[in-house]
């Protein structure tokens, strides 16, 4: 949990592995054809999109465990690429805007922590 005496503490520690967890397991409901047999109409091209950015989200977090502060950037340029995903394949407003809140948590727990990355 420390590198030269950084501390990352257990809020940030859990909420990076629930990162890790969901991402890892969505990526996996993504390419495996369990997303699209639940959402028929959602285009593959969406689908294919949604699970790149599973990926991504799984490596930045991966990042943000060895205090990588461009990882947080990536992280919310993913959330913003995949809050326009949904709204322009029809998933709605309010599942778009919970994307973007992960982010804002995100950034809530590591502010005490921000001077620790770089």
């Amino acid at each position: 949990m420390t590198e030269k005496g950084k501390k990352r503490g257990i809020l940030l520690t859990i909420w990076l592995i629930l990162i890790l967890t969901d991402n890892t397991v969505t990526a996996l409901l993504l390419s495996g054809g369990f997303f699209t047999s639940l959402f028929p109409s959602i285009p593959s091209w969406a689908v294919y999109a949604l699970e790149i950015a599973t990926i991504l989200n799984v490596i930045f977090a991966t990042f943000l465990f060895m205090w990588k502060k461009w990882a947080f950037f990536a992280f919310c340029g993913v959330a913003g690429i995949t809050f326009i995903i949904k709204l322009v394949i029809g998933r709605g407003i309010v599942e778009a805007i919970f994307g973007l809140l992960l982010p804002v948590i995100l950034y809530l727990i590591m502010k005490s922590k921000w001077n620790f990355f770089k």
